[in-house]
């Protein structure tokens, strides 16, 4: 079997994704293209992303449509057909078409729960406990620092022996990536100012650090991984202060405890890498970069292959919303890494059967491993 052989047959672990979502018709035929870009954009330039571009050809595929990406006639045609399709039917039809096995989910985007999620995929979904909603909601139900630790803890906790596989935060997008350490005095402080002008949404930054301590020490106890949004995403997210050089401290401050780096943490690729092959309880996840970098997704798993260990690299799509996302990840992924383990080894660097192992390890064993699925 050659190394493209491999790659394509071989079953995902999408270590980081979350649950589709039901879509009004006028959402689709208005508004479909806002999910194929993380920016602010108008719709008229989120037309004209690359991504954006290939989920139509995704379309054209599932609807047997004759004509080619950048006509507006055939846009609204592919998208006449996508506003009247069933939910649960496509969506298990366009994961399934990915040869996903596992799919881990974040709680906390959007309003569909992982546990509905596994109504319309045949993959296996696990969620994962997304701190800052967790954190919001006590907030609102406790008056007291010491009833809001000690519930968060325990939320942390039960979570985790459940059916939870790992914790998740977008601290990046709330703050930054440079948590620092916070003392339970300046915690108690903080969420005092919080409560006195609560409206909802967690941003103060001390409040946010303790936080994140507090989960690090509990997915250590638990020998659970925890998440980190880096890189692009969110457009409130400061480009930055998402460069996962800034979580050196917190990483440092907590070796027992395993890190993931997701995003690839893109466009700080690099930076990625060199953090991942660093220290040895980070591990680096290629989602989102790929497959919204497109044409650029080969140059992702090449720079995140400079210098991190291959037994570090995780597959992820972060897939949210709509389906084709999940399908559009899994090809240029694949077509990625196919490209870039040919390359190295056409260059003398590992063997055939070397870079076959590499393939396994990133698309799913390593994942089976870290999260102990």
């Amino acid at each position: 079997m050659t190394i493209r052989e491999t790659i394509e047959t071989t079953a995902l672990i999408d270590n980081h994704a979350h649950p589709v979502e039901p879509l009004s018709e006028t959402d689709v035929r208005e508004r479909f293209a806002q999910w194929f870009t993380e920016g602010d954009l108008e719709y008229r330039d989120a037309r004209h992303t690359f991504n954006y571009q290939a989920a139509l050809g995704v379309l054209a595929e599932r609807f047997d449509v004759d004509a080619g990406p950048g006509d507006d006639a055939f846009e609204r045609e592919l998208l006449e057909s996508r506003a009247t399709v069933d939910r649960h039917e496509y969506t298990r039809d366009c994961i399934a078409s990915t040869n996903t096995e596992v799919i881990l989910a974040d709680d906390g985007f959007p309003d569909t729960s992982p546990a509905e999620f596994r109504e319309y995929t045949d993959a296996d979904v696990y969620p994962l406990l997304r701190l800052e909603s967790l954190a919001e909601s006590l907030i609102d139900d406790h008056a007291e620092f010491g009833a809001f630790e000690d519930a968060l803890v325990d939320r942390m906790a039960s979570a985790l022996e459940g059916e939870y596989v790992a914790l998740k935060t977008i601290v990046a997008y709330r703050r930054g990536l440079n948590v620092g350490t916070v003392d339970r005095a300046d915690a108690r402080a903080a969420f005092a100012d919080v409560r006195s002008g609560w409206d909802g949404r967690l941003e103060h930054p001390r409040l946010l650090d303790y936080v994140i301590h507090r989960a690090c020490e509990v997915a250590a106890d638990y020998d659970a991984p925890i998440q980190f949004h880096a890189g692009f995403g969110d457009p409130d997210a400061h480009p930055r202060y998402v460069d996962p050089t800034h979580l050196v401290e917190c990483i440092e401050a907590h070796p027992e405890t395993s890190v993931v780096v997701l995003h690839g943490a893109y466009p700080y690729v690099g930076q990625a890498g060199y953090v991942t092959a660093t220290y040895p309880n980070v591990y680096l996840d290629l989602s989102l970069a790929i497959p919204f970098a497109q044409h650029g997704s080969e140059r992702v798993v090449s720079t995140a292959m400079e210098l991190a260990p291959t037994t570090k690299l995780l597959y992820g799509s972060d897939g949210f919303s709509v389906p084709e996302l999940y399908v559009l990840a899994a090809r240029r992924f694949r077509d990625a890494l196919a490209s870039t383990l040919e390359g190295a080894v056409a260059d003398g660097i590992v063997t055939e059967s070397y870079a076959e192992t590499v393939a396994e390890n990133v698309l799913r064993e390593n994942a089976l491993g870290l999260y102990d699925l």
